[in-house]
């Protein structure tokens, strides 16, 4: 295989202290000493590991005697949210599939640092509707679980004025009306060929189950997500799901 520099360039960033170096100089520019202190390593540790990173072009000294990232390591930087999600959720992610996403929301897997999970089915079915019942303004769901049940609370809510949208599969969903009584509804429903996930974003949390890789649902484990960053991942990807899916009319709505 040819060599693109890639291994030596990774090389050159696996050190806790060189990593460290490039998260404390984003937060501003640091003369040596400072950083020395703010790492607790000596001086010439510190000298070695500014050296390997100013051969590598990720910092460089400013007229005061600071250093501080490059363009390029501000970029590398950017990757490393990501990179945390994946060495956090190792053993998750060897049983869940986050690939059914859309590959710009895998990209910013890293948004869902700030994520607990709830496991169980139970515990997952109690923190669903706990926080269904506590929607105030918004109820954006994906999913292809039986959802007749959730119908009067979302009923009730679009009624007090909250923004309620639902995704479901085209099959399940007219599977699922098919065999149970019609029901009204007061909020739009919209048809998608496939729900690969569970996604809810509500008011100020969301909550997402990912498919195991034989592509089932997983809902005894939910990622809760209640913090702005990740918050705001679930709210972009329903927001481009609603996008693509189809409005459904009603029993009329052609397959």
């Amino acid at each position: 295989m040819e060599s693109t520099g890639l291994a030596r360039f990774l090389f050159e960033l696996a050190s806790d202290e060189r990593l460290g170096i490039l998260e404390v100089i984003e937060e501003k520019p640091l003369r040596h000493a400072q950083i020395a202190r703010r790492l607790k390593i000596t001086d010439s540790e510190t000298t070695r590991h500014l050296n390997r990173l100013a051969s590598t072009g990720l910092l460089t000294k400013n007229p005061q005697s600071q250093y501080e990232p490059t363009s390029l390591a501000r970029l590398v930087s950017a990757g490393f949210p990501f990179f945390r999600f994946l060495l956090a959720n190792r053993e998750f992610l060897q049983k869940h599939d986050v690939r059914v996403v859309p590959t710009e929301f895998v990209e910013r897997l890293g948004a869902l640092n700030g994520g607990t999970f709830v496991t169980g089915m139970y515990d997952v079915a109690a923190a669903q509707e706990r926080y269904l019942r506590a929607v105030k303004q918004r109820i954006w769901v994906l999913t292809d679980q039986l959802f007749e049940a959730a119908v009067p609370v979302m009923r009730e809510k679009a009624a007090a004025g909250a923004d309620v949208r639902v995704i479901r599969s085209r099959e399940g969903f007219q599977r699922e009306t098919a065999r149970l009584p019609p029901v009204e509804r007061n909020y739009p429903v919209r048809l998608t060929p496939e729900a690969r996930i569970f996604l809810a974003v509500l008011d100020d949390v969301a909550g997402v189950c990912f498919p195991t890789p034989e592509g089932k649902v997983d809902m005894e484990s939910m990622l809760l997500l209640s913090d702005s960053a990740g918050h705001r991942w679930a709210q972009d990807l329903f927001t481009q799901l609603w996008n693509q899916a189809r409005e459904w009319l009603g029993p009329q709505t052609p397959p």
